[in-house]
């Protein structure tokens, strides 16, 4: 389901590249470096429906919220921290959209786990490109759900690097780049002034999607970004599927482990410079997964072990600090044979009917062995 090592044209230096001046579109081997674990990781999980390439979300199978909570419950271990990220916080859903997740985000932190926002641009035709706008809408956002002491983070726009898929992505929409930098900072600023200290901001990026695309991206970030950008970045968000985005394809005698490994150096060691993003940013794998409706059950849950314990030991190599697997439940077990493009919707830990895959198992085996411990609610004066 992947391939790994070094692209066609570039020259492989067994570590780390000497990065964008040599390798202007960061093609070249990145994953050499040693593991070194940093310690515990966050982990996390989206417990939402996935969504699928393209302009519009096809049909899937609905969610049942105390199932899905129930399962959530069995899926942590006890002590041990797990963010729920709820995906899909549409700016062109308005109030509508924030009050739903509203009342999904109090659900679930009710139930004593932290929760992350997926704050996504996708505007409305007649939002498209209204910066001011949305600079207020995602201010509001932040009023709306920062006085919660237990909703921990906010990633402003989605995967701002992918140009053709508005559904899942933000990138195909007018001034996109913009809108990444200024909701960073405009929800940074918002966040101080409230003294909602346990907020903090950043942005996804999809690997690989297109070279020449994601070098543009992040030199946009570093030109136009300044040091308020900088100073309001609390992570940069490394969305990975590997055997469905890129790589493509399983090469014989290649690795999960030395797939995320050269991910997650291509993102510290080429592209965050190439951003003007230092090493104190830490990386988040916001969003991981692999399908079962192509392999084997058995199958994903080996793969899953495999990029979780190597997330684990090149924590301290890439400052890496946090870990989502995409997502829950399988959307349907039928997706449709005929779709130009991946929809997600097999990557679950359960199925469609809430049967539990082996990967479920196996990713609280490692929760429990490799996550932080359980956090008491940080206090502040907020409302």
């Amino acid at each position: 389901m992947l391939a790994v090592g070094v692209p066609v044209g570039a020259t492989a230096t067994g570590g780390r590249s000497a990065g964008a001046t040599s390798d202007p579109y960061c093609t070249g081997h990145y994953g050499g470096a040693p593991a070194r674990a940093a310690g515990r990781v966050r982990f996390g999980i989206d417990p939402g429906i996935a969504g699928n390439v393209g302009g519009v979300q096809l049909p899937t199978v609905p969610d049942d919220p105390s199932r899905d909570l129930a399962a959530l419950r069995k899926l942590r271990p006890r002590g041990r921290a797990l963010v729920l990220r709820l995906n899909r916080l549409f700016w062109s859903d308005g109030q509508a959209g924030i009050e739903q997740f509203k009342k999904l985000s109090s659900r679930y932190t009710r139930a004593g786990f932290e929760v992350e926002l997926q704050v996504r641009y996708h505007p409305s035709q007649s939002q498209a490109g209204d910066i001011g706008a949305w600079v207020r809408y995602v201010r509001h956002v932040v009023d709306s759900f920062g006085a919660n002491p237990r909703v921990v983070s906010m990633t402003i726009t989605n995967e701002v690097n992918v140009k053709i898929s508005p559904n899942t992505s933000d990138g195909s929409y007018p001034r996109a780049e913009d809108a990444l930098i200024n909701g960073i900072e405009a929800a940074h600023r918002e966040a101080g002034r409230r003294h909602f200290r346990q907020l903090r901001f950043g942005f996804t990026y999809a690997y690989r999607f297109a070279p020449d695309q994601d070098a543009a991206f992040f030199s946009y970030l570093k030109t136009h970004g300044g040091k308020a950008f900088q100073r309001a970045l609390g992570f940069v968000g490394l969305d990975f599927y590997p055997g469905t985005i890129y790589p493509p394809v399983k090469a014989p005698g290649t690795t999960y482990a030395g797939a995320f490994a050269q991910a997650a150096g291509v993102v510290r060691d080429c592209l965050a410079p190439m951003g003007g993003i230092g090493r104190r940013v830490p990386i988040w794998v916001t969003e991981n997964g692999v399908p079962s409706g192509s392999s084997a059950d058995a199958q994903q849950a080996a793969a899953l072990s495999d990029l979780v314990r190597a997330v684990h030991d090149y924590s301290g190599t890439f400052n890496i600090t946090d870990y989502r697997w995409f997502n829950l439940r399988d959307s349907t077990s039928s997706p449709p044979a005929t779709l130009a493009g991946p929809t997600f919707s097999t990557d679950g830990l359960l199925r469609s009917d809430y049967a539990a895959k082996p990967s479920f198992a196996a990713y609280r085996s490692l929760i429990e062995r490799f996550g932080t411990r359980y956090p008491e609610p940080r206090r502040h004066g907020g409302r």
